[in-house]
């Protein structure tokens, strides 16, 4: 039995973690839902934790099985509420801020102590694997914080281009880092 399984079959240990990592994951659900959503699929991920600690079995690291877990459920309330068009709205625009906090530690103070260096690292390297138009549309989007309309126009490209660019961009990186 490995020291998360008897952390996780422990109810005092369980109250531990999930004060340790509650404030942790919260911060990252923020970054895909608003306030409430977030804090519902936090709790909700912990509670199905605990409730199925008895089949739970990782060889990852709990932080990392966490963030999996609440990007997961995150992902799964996104498409559930995917008509509804004011939250499609705020949506797109956390897209944008979580990937540009990835690279900025200030930003976020309590993922930067969970995410190491190695982190930091992998995005890094993702970022250099992109395809070379993609690569060159992100880091003006997120580096230069030009908009779609000012890439285009330095690339002779439309926007709506652009738009797809950035989008196979962060699903590339999703896929590399999730």
């Amino acid at each position: 039995m490995s020291d998360l399984d008897k952390q996780l079959m422990n109810a005092d240990s369980f109250d531990e973690l999930y004060l340790a990592y509650y404030p942790a994951m919260l911060s990252y659900a923020r970054m895909f839902l608003r306030d409430q959503w977030a804090e519902d699929v936090v709790q909700d991920v912990f509670f199905n934790i605990w409730k199925n600690r008895h089949r739970i079995s990782t060889d990852d690291p709990l932080y990392k099985y966490l963030l999996k877990a609440v990007y997961n459920r995150a992902i799964n309330y996104i498409w559930k509420h995917k008509r509804d068009t004011e939250y499609r709205s705020w949506y797109g625009s956390q897209i944008d801020r979580m990937v540009f906090d990835y690279y900025d530690p200030d930003k976020n103070p309590i993922l930067a102590k969970i995410y190491d260096n190695d982190m930091r690292q992998q995005l890094r390297q993702a970022v250099d694997e992109l395809p070379d138009k993609r690569r060159e549309i992100f880091r003006m989007r997120f580096f230069e914080n030009m908009s779609n309309k000012e890439i285009g126009e330095r690339l002779g490209l439309t926007v709506s281009t652009v738009e797809n660019h950035m989008y196979l961009a962060l699903k590339n990186l999703r896929d590399k880092l999730l």
